[in-house]
Parts: C-alpha cells; sequence; structure tokens
C-alpha cells in the first residue's frame, strides 16, 4: 500500500508519465474510505473517484488490424488518459480542500 501511493503521488507531481491504472484509482478509493490519506476531506470525493469510468486497459486478446484497429487504439488510449487526467484534477481538489481545513484549523478562522 505504502509503495502504491508513492507511485500515485509521483504520477501527480508528472515524475511518471504513464496514466494511471484501474488498480491504482482502486487503491485510492480504499485510501479515502479508510481514512489513510486527507482523513478529513476525502469522504466528500470519494463518489467522484468511485464514478470514473471503468475501461480495459489490457487488449482483449484480438488484435485489429489497419486503419480501423488504430483508430481503436487510439480512442482506447485517450480514454485512459482522460481517466488519468480526471484522477489528477480529483487529487488536485482534495489536496487544496485538506490545505485550506489545516489552515483554518490552526488560524481559528
Amino acid at each position: 500500500m505504502k509503495f502504491a501511493l508513492h507511485t500515485i503521488m509521483d504520477k501527480l507531481v508528472g515524475n511518471h508519465s504513464e496514466p494511471y491504472s484501474t488498480e491504482e484509482i482502486e487503491i485510492l478509493i480504499f485510501a479515502f474510505e479508510s481514512n489513510i490519506l486527507f482523513d478529513n476531506v476525502a469522504h466528500k470525493f470519494l463518489p467522484s473517484l468511485k464514478g470514473l469510468p471503468e475501461i480495459q486497459e489490457a487488449a482483449s486478446g484480438v488484435e485489429s488490424e489497419g486503419e480501423a484497429g488504430d483508430k481503436v487504439q487510439s480512442y482506447h488510449e485517450n480514454l485512459i488518459t482522460e481517466r488519468s487526467d480526471m484522477v489528477k484534477t480529483i487529487l488536485f481538489a482534495v489536496i487544496k480542500e485538506h490545505i485550506f481545513r489545516d489552515m483554518s484549523l490552526r488560524f481559528g478562522t
């Protein structure tokens, strides 16, 4: 779990260019539900994280050839990239909310 969270955060800051995998998203959901990450604000963002589209990341076993196969592959890669961008957006929102909550507790506002 600890190693996976480091990888997830590395992807968030751009140290790894590959998109988030389904397993990493499931780890994030578990971490939010278990109050491992951002314990005071994560529950607000769980529905958004759980609502991300599930995408088959592995090839379906049948290799498509030609232009139609390239279009399908390109569409699939775009969906995975878009889902990864959504994960980053949710994580940035959680971090921002966590910082604002922490500041309001520290400064009494």
